[in-house]
């Protein structure tokens, strides 16, 4: 809303296209945080009409929402708290056959991949329009970090598969 104004399912649309890959808003926690952004006079909405079915409610950000932005903006980033499935099931991996560790690890690995060739497309996209708008160069900080975060998970699943491997060849050799 600080660009333009949206409906709920737009903005949903734009936080799935432009910030899934650090922060992940489900409809379920969108629609009651309009509300209490309403509530608290940070946003406004107005119904627009649609040609697709019933009106739809547009928010736009106030003046009051816009300062309590930039107030958030401004204080100091709190602890980052992260939950990687991958790391509690490879933590308990001794439960399972190796194989099916190496599985999840392989897994996690292609994903990975996945992702960061969709972050380098996102990042050249991003520097052919870096000078039309300050922005693109914020949005694009947050892709160049995804990069290196991503690089990092294809790193260290390439470097847990191989001491797997290498400990229960070794294993194997000793028995």
């Amino acid at each position: 809303m600080t660009h333009e104004d949206a409906s709920g399912y737009d903005l949903k649309q734009k936080i799935d296209r432009m910030i899934s890959q650090f922060w992940e808003v489900g409809y379920g926690q969108l629609y009651p945080t309009l509300h209490a952004l309403e509530g608290a006079g940070y946003i406004s909405v107005r119904g627009e009409a649609s040609d697709k079915g019933p009106d739809r409610k547009v928010y736009s950000i106030t003046p009051a929402g816009q300062q309590k932005l930039t107030e958030w903006l401004r204080q100091p980033v709190q602890k980052e708290y992260v939950k990687y499935e991958i790391l509690l099931k490879v933590f308990f991996g001794g439960q399972l056959p190796p194989a099916d560790t190496l599985q999840r690890i392989a897994e996690f690995n292609t994903r990975s991949q996945e992702t960061l060739a969709l972050l380098e497309l996102y990042d050249q996209n991003l520097q052919q329009v870096i000078h039309e708008d300050e922005d693109h160069l914020y949005f694009s900080l947050t892709v160049l970090f995804g990069k290196y975060i991503y690089q990092a998970y294809t790193a260290w699943a390439q470097e847990a598969q191989r001491r797997i491997q290498e400990y229960f060849i070794n294993k194997k050799e000793n028995q």
